[in-house]
């Protein structure tokens, strides 16, 4: 690896498995200190675990993103063991799916909480932090579903998913404008059809072929994607490759959102 992150401290959210588990390992190896958080304790000590072996830094707590006070303890943690970071990754969330005359009111709460709440409490109290460090980067997870609309030919509806990945995009671009004269880029990423630990535990394997076999139609890259083509992505915001990069949204899809 080149050190692209060497000196960094980075905070990554829902780092017990897939893209954050990928992204905690990558900027590790790159030289950045991590800090990671996530609900499963036991995965996400494997994540350490993993880090550290190769040679890495990093800690871990478990943390319940949608409540404010233990996101703000987790952000004092991260001063406490490594001083001011450099690096917000915000990429934890959790889904449910539903078409609106099934979507209960609590499932839509429930839904807010945990894709826009957690964005909210990270970023609310990671910017003083990071404003006093003289800048850095924030990087927020929304998704295709917040560019295009889709119902994947019936078998998924999203409704709600797009509206709080929308909203991601959304607010990432208004902190891209607030927060640059203190030197804090924002940017988001939407990932298309990726290869998760939730990607595999789909209840419905059948429904989960039909579903892929119509993104397959749609995509121009004729595979699913990997936790790693997120990372390297997130890698590259992260370092100082992307220093004139701000407000954006990249859609790592496979050319899903392209046409």
């Amino acid at each position: 690896m080149s050190g692209r992150l060497a000196g960094k401290v980075a905070l990554i959210t829902g780092t017990a498995g897939g893209q954050g588990r990928a992204a905690a390992e990558l900027f590790a190896a790159e030289g950045a200190r991590v800090v990671g958080c996530d609900i499963k304790a036991s995965d996400s000590d494997e994540t350490v675990r993993l880090v550290t072996e190769a040679g890495g830094q990093m800690v871990s707590r478990v943390v319940d993103l949608g409540d404010e006070a233990q996101v703000r303890s987790w952000i004092d943690f991260a001063v406490d063991t490594y001083g001011d970071f450099d690096i917000l990754y915000n990429n934890a969330s959790a889904v449910r799916y539903g078409k609106i005359g099934q979507f209960t009111t609590e499932d839509w709460h429930w839904l807010v909480r945990n894709e826009l709440d957690l964005v909210y409490y990270a970023t609310k109290y990671a910017h003083p932090v990071l404003k006093r460090r003289g800048g850095g980067s924030i990087i927020n997870t929304a998704s295709a579903a917040g560019v295009i609309g889709s119902n994947f030919g019936g078998h998924i509806h999203q409704f709600a998913h797009s509206m709080t990945k929308g909203g991601v995009i959304a607010m990432s671009r208004t902190w891209a404008a607030e927060f640059a004269p203190d030197h804090i880029r924002v940017n988001s990423i939407s990932p298309g059809l990726i290869e998760t630990p939730a990607f595999a535990a789909f209840p419905d394997k059948e429904m989960l072929k039909k579903m892929v076999a119509d993104i397959m139609d749609l995509q121009l890259v004729k595979r699913v994607g990997q936790p790693l083509d997120i990372a390297y992505c997130a890698l590259y915001l992260a370092s100082g490759e992307a220093s004139y990069v701000t407000g954006q949204n990249f859609c790592v899809d496979g050319g899903l959102t392209a046409i």
